[in-house]
């Protein structure tokens, strides 16, 4: 009851009304219900942060003002209606939008790093160490690009853009006569004898098949796995570095909020489903999708938009670290 009445009521109600409609707008593919009720979830943790009464150490002010770019990146997130109506799979990330949320969210990370490190003092350096490296394995067992693994294709090069795959133009050269009928005709030789005889050119044998040289940044940034429940994800060149970026942030984040208040806090626990939340946003963003959406939509008679049990349980980690943090990260 103590942590209940902490989380102030209010607040608390907004968000209990607004994921559960947010999640039912999203399986039946109601795109005014999705953008609106997500913007009512994402300003119910910064409602309540504006609620905590400013400490010393200005770490509920660094809260505040973290999450403040989270409300920010969520409106960023919020796909045009086109795109919403006509996914196509890799094709959010390239969206200007999408990467403005992503700073967005650097942001709101590097927000909680500063706030978190207000209790530098009482840092655990050995349980910082212990969740950097252990959030930097489960990044690398979900999916995300990590330096030490070259990605796929990676080598290639390519022009165009990094969601289309190239094709490449190279064709193997084959013996064939540039005259198949100059072999037929008689000739004849010095001592005035005609040759009749006829050449036939050798049927060339057909090659083995030789692997794919496409210049195709659409190849899985890592261990492919399409027998386990973890995606394979298909990050283009040019957002590789980005994310490398963000992960080091999150990182820093989590192992920030687990040396400053222990493992079992709820600043850990906000942190880590906030991380968790994150990896799930760049499954759906970023993954090979096998048989991808038709152009026309959902079909009728389909269960909702593709993707929308994923993301329901994203966001219920999403909104409830987000709050968490707004209510309690600051103690």
């Amino acid at each position: 009851m103590a942590v209940l009445s902490t989380l102030a009521p209010a607040p608390l109600s907004l968000l209990a009304l607004a994921l559960p409609a947010l999640i039912l707008s999203e399986a039946a593919a109601f795109y005014p219900g999705s953008a609106i009720f997500k913007l009512a979830a994402s300003s119910a943790f910064l409602w309540r942060s504006v609620l905590v009464p400013p400490a010393r150490n200005s770490t509920s002010s660094w809260i505040t003002a973290s999450l403040a770019c989270g409300l920010v990146g969520d409106f960023c997130l919020i796909p045009s209606k086109k795109a919403y109506s006509s996914p196509k799979a890799g094709h959010e990330g390239d969206s200007p939008w999408f990467k403005v949320g992503m700073l967005a969210f650097m942001l709101n990370h590097a927000g909680y790093i500063i706030a978190f490190l207000q209790s530098l003092p009482q840092m655990n350096w050995l349980t910082f160490a212990v969740t950097f490296v252990a959030c930097i394995a489960a990044g690398d067992l979900a999916g995300m690009p990590v330096p030490w693994r070259r990605a796929a294709g990676s080598t290639a090069s390519s022009t165009t853009s990094p969601r289309l795959p190239t094709v490449s133009t190279k064709v193997k050269n084959t013996d064939i006569p540039s005259s198949p009928l100059a072999a037929d005709r008689p000739t004849t030789s010095d001592s005035g004898v005609t040759d009749l005889s006829i050449s036939i050119p050798t049927t060339p044998k057909p090659s083995s098949p030789q692997p794919s040289t496409a210049a195709s940044p659409l190849l899985p940034s890592s261990r492919p796995s399409s027998s386990s429940f973890i995606p394979t994800l298909a990050i283009p060149p040019d957002m590789k570095p980005l994310i490398l970026l963000y992960q080091l942030i999150i990182t820093t984040m989590v192992a920030s909020a687990t040396g400053t208040r222990g493992l079992t806090s709820a600043r850990a626990l906000g942190a880590v489903m906030f991380m968790v939340s994150d990896m799930i946003v760049a499954w759906d963003t970023f993954s090979v999708k096998s048989s991808p959406t038709s152009a026309e939509g959902p079909k009728q008679g389909s269960c909702g938009r593709d993707g929308w049990v994923m993301r329901g349980v994203g966001w219920v980690l999403y909104f409830g670290g987000q709050y968490l943090l707004a209510a309690r990260g600051a103690a």
